[in-house]
């Protein structure tokens, strides 16, 4: 049986919201890892999953509204964002059914100790000495619709996806007419499209379009947010095919904008 991970001091990298924050990840950890040894449900193994992540996403907007006006916040943020793709990579496995929970553990818990050691500790040290400012403010990522910068569902513009225009059929469950757009660009969360029909908030869509050379994208969203005729739109139900292209196109292009 596997043995709990014990909290290092010498992880403390000087911050007591930031030392509490890794210590309740550790806590998530451990507690991944009892549920698998215990052989629990499925269902619940998924729950602490889902736990984990909403935590991770929450304890790395706190740590990075405190190193934001530092030199090397951007790069600290790529690091964070490369957790973020990995993770969802784990979650996806295992409801494709496949046990990954003491891959996952061991993921979680190498990443976290590297990450302190080699970029934590190091950033606070550098901050605590008085380090080095940087110039000017960039967002990792634009959010039209958004004032505040969102971890958890980077958007991909759709000219860092293909040079052509992407056209979408778009089916409106709501009118129960058939419309086209552009598709903007995409996350994780949902699409934002340019609609050459009036659409409303609350309308249901169902959009389809190649994105790319080898994808055929078809789902369920609904409208959220309107500047004139764009229209933000959140996912319904993402489907397992859709979800595992995002992720892989994550990888694919450059997230950021420095």
């Amino acid at each position: 049986m596997r043995q709990p991970v014990k909290w290092d001091p010498e992880l403390n990298v000087g911050a007591g919201v930031v030392d509490n924050q890794h210590k309740i990840i550790f806590d998530l950890i451990n507690d991944l890892v009892r549920a698998s040894e215990a052989m629990a449900d499925r269902k619940v193994i998924d729950t602490l999953l889902d736990v984990i992540e909403n935590y991770i996403f929450r304890h790395f907007e706190a740590e990075e509204d405190l190193v934001r006006t530092h030199i090397s916040y951007q790069q600290h943020c790529l690091e964070h964002y490369g957790l973020i793709k990995e993770f969802r990579k784990i979650r996806l496995s295992f409801r494709n059914r496949n046990n990954v929970e003491n891959s996952g553990f061991t993921f979680l818990l190498n990443w976290f100790i590297s990450h302190i050691k080699e970029h934590d500790i190091p950033l606070f040290t550098s901050i605590a000495s008085g380090g080095e400012a940087r110039g000017q403010t960039r967002a990792i990522d634009e959010y039209p619709f958004e004032t505040i910068e969102r971890r958890r569902h980077k958007r991909i513009q759709r000219k860092k996806i293909t040079d052509t225009d992407i056209l979408a059929d778009c089916y409106n469950a709501s009118t129960l007419q058939y419309t086209q757009a552009l598709l903007l660009d995409v996350s994780l969360g949902g699409i934002r499209i340019e609609s050459f029909e009036p659409l409303t908030i609350g309308d249901l869509l169902v959009v389809g379009c190649p994105i790319g050379t080898h994808f055929k994208f078809n789902e369920k969203v609904r409208i959220v947010n309107q500047v004139e005729d764009t229209y933000g739109a959140e996912f319904l139900n993402l489907s397992p095919a859709t979800e595992k292209f995002l992720i892989e196109l994550y990888g694919a292009v450059s997230i950021s904008t420095y």
